[in-house]
């Protein structure tokens, strides 16, 4: 019984112990990194258009009449 829970163990160990891959920026060549003189992707923000007053009541109404 103790040889199988030392297995199970074991296998749960080097399960833990092992190391995901890391991506290796060394050689810099890498396209949107600071070391290649890319400059990295920036998510922009989102432009929301300004509308009169009761616009959403004259788009919702126009919406209704089509179904």
């Amino acid at each position: 019984m103790t040889r199988k829970n030392d297995k199970i163990i074991d296998r749960i160990i080097s399960f833990v112990r092992e190391e995901a891959p890391t991506n290796n920026v060394g050689g810099g060549q890498i396209a949107g990194t600071k070391e290649s003189g890319d400059d990295p992707p920036v998510r922009k923000k989102k432009k929301y258009i300004k509308l009169p007053v009761g616009s959403r009541k004259f788009w919702l109404d126009d919406l209704r009449k089509k179904r």
